[in-house]
């Protein structure tokens, strides 16, 4: 039997793994409640689907936040997807934490979730579990409802600054396939397209 050294992975530099980890760009969000009548809300880059059944998406967050502590004692959380005019907002929501809501028009659900008005779209979430990663929190959330608001597309963040999506050179058909394992939703109630013959034959009908 012949023993091998066991080698230990290089130091990774923390600049160099934030760039590469900078390079994927995502969507941001606002996570938000009212807690004990108190507007908090934070900022978050981390934002993703999980789950369709049981409805389930997540974020992370540092755990150094000071925010955190006070926003999972709320008994819900709104996450309000920031359209591509947020810009300004994405920087107040990561200011200071008194000033995060000033001016901006939004929304409080009876059970305390802090919801945009102009978020392309919005969760109503309980905190389903927590699972500590690293130096962050992984934050699973149950979704109780979704909603939308006046925002077309979304706010991009990419290598540390925002951007916008361009889709004139995209193929603008719909994905047939699989993303994540599992097929790509599609609209099956819709009527499936008429033949020819068939639009022919419908048209004989009016006209009679």
């Amino acid at each position: 039997m012949t023993l091998h050294a066991q080698t230990s992975d290089p130091v990774l530099d923390p600049r160099t793994l934030r760039d590469a980890f900078g390079a994927f760009p995502s969507g941001v969000v606002a996570v938000a409640a009212s807690v004990k009548g108190q507007l908090t809300g934070i900022a978050a880059s981390s934002f993703t689907s999980v789950s369709i059944d049981p409805p389930l998406v997540s974020f992370s967050i540092s755990t150094t936040s000071s925010t955190w502590p006070l926003l999972r004692e709320a008994d819900r959380l709104g996450i309000s997807v920031l359209a591509d005019h947020h810009d300004a907002v994405c920087r107040q929501l990561a200011g200071p934490r008194e000033e995060r809501f000033a001016g901006l028009p939004f929304r409080v659900t009876e059970n305390g979730a802090v919801l945009l008005d102009e978020a392309v779209a919005t969760y109503d979430c309980s905190v389903h579990e927590e699972v500590v990663a690293g130096d962050h929190v992984i934050v699973l959330l149950q979704v109780h409802e979704v909603g939308g608001g006046d925002g077309e597309h979304p706010l991009v963040f990419h290598r540390s600054t925002f951007a916008k999506l361009h889709r004139d050179d995209l193929d603008p058909s719909r994905l047939d396939g699989r993303i994540n394992g599992a097929e790509v939703d599609r609209d099956d109630q819709r009527p499936p397209a008429e033949t020819p013959a068939e639009a022919s034959d419908q048209n004989k009908e009016d006209a009679a």
